[in-house]
């Protein structure tokens, strides 16, 4: 598997080229619904450069560690406010599959919006749904720096698997060098495992 680590810089210049690809369309929300938890700091800065302030989120579950999908997604945090008649912006972090973006696009559209629209900062290859607003393809496993301490322990615990004998200073090397994760960060999480 190949990996690509995000910067915080590199999050907050997609999402701005994002809200440009927005503002572009002439698409203006009445409100912008995060998709817990790796949608949330994309919407949280969309709804500040777009002037959106009405934000709320929607908690999709799917992956139950790195690169491993549940059999479907599910919804265990609804929508709990009335967003009727109203043009949301639905933002995630990335479209892997596709599926947690379809799962919390039917949900909004059932609760009679009048107009629902998609963005996101990653679309991977083998996405069902192109999302109306994404910033770069990207076929790797991508690591938000919001998601280090969960990669780290489940790079670990791959890495242990994968291979028994290899000790803590091998796979603190297999995380800076092959995976990309800064060494302080490694450091900093292998050292509380």
């Amino acid at each position: 598997m190949e990996y690509e680590i995000i910067s915080w810089d590199e999050v907050y210049n997609l999402t701005l080229q994002l809200s440009e690809r927005i503002v572009m369309s002439g698409y203006k929300p009445h409100i912008i619904v995060g998709i817990a938890r790796g949608g949330w700091i994309p919407a949280r800065i969309l709804s500040d450069v777009l002037y959106t302030n009405a934000m709320f989120n929607v908690r999709i579950e799917y992956y139950s560690d790195i690169g491993i999908r549940g059999p479907e997604p599910k919804i265990t945090q609804p929508l709990s406010v009335s967003i009727k008649e109203k043009r949301i912006l639905l933002v995630d972090e990335v479209a892997d599959s596709g599926e947690s973006l379809m799962h919390a696009k039917s949900h909004i559209e059932d609760l009679g919006v009048k107009e629902v629209r998609t963005a996101v900062l990653h679309l991977k290859p083998h996405s069902k749904i192109i999302p109306d607003y994404y910033m770069k393809r990207i076929d790797k496993w991508t690591v938000y720096p919001w998601e280090h301490r969960e990669s780290i322990i489940a790079l670990v615990k791959h890495f242990k698997t994968e291979d028994p004998t290899l000790d803590m200073a091998q796979i603190r090397d297999k995380l800076v060098f092959e995976v990309g994760f800064e060494p302080t960060v490694a450091d900093y999480f292998i050292k509380r495992l």
